[in-house]
């Protein structure tokens, strides 16, 4: 299954704006190079995280995902390289 190349090309965006506004900040102060235990979310949060991710990329993702992959970046390669338009 591949992701649509724009929301792919988006997930970084994506991910920065919803942390931003789950932690009320501006999203200028979401590092997406910073590890997810650095903003204080709790399991439930990464849970939610991870399951609107999926719901706006039409996948189902492994709620292990930003355990596995400690950054937004990596979040983002990681769906990249999984999900990507195949060469």
């Amino acid at each position: 299954m591949t992701i649509a190349p724009e929301r792919i090309d988006g997930v970084e965006g994506w991910m920065v704006a919803y942390l931003a506004d789950l932690l009320d900040i501006p999203a200028t102060e979401v590092d997406a190079t910073r590890p997810f235990d650095q903003f204080g979310l709790d399991s439930a949060a990464i849970v939610a995280f991870t399951s609107d991710l999926g719901r706006w990329l039409g996948v189902k993702l492994d709620m292990r995902l930003m355990v596995e992959q400690e950054t937004i970046r990596d979040v983002a390669g990681f769906l990249k390289r999984t999900y990507g338009k195949a060469a």
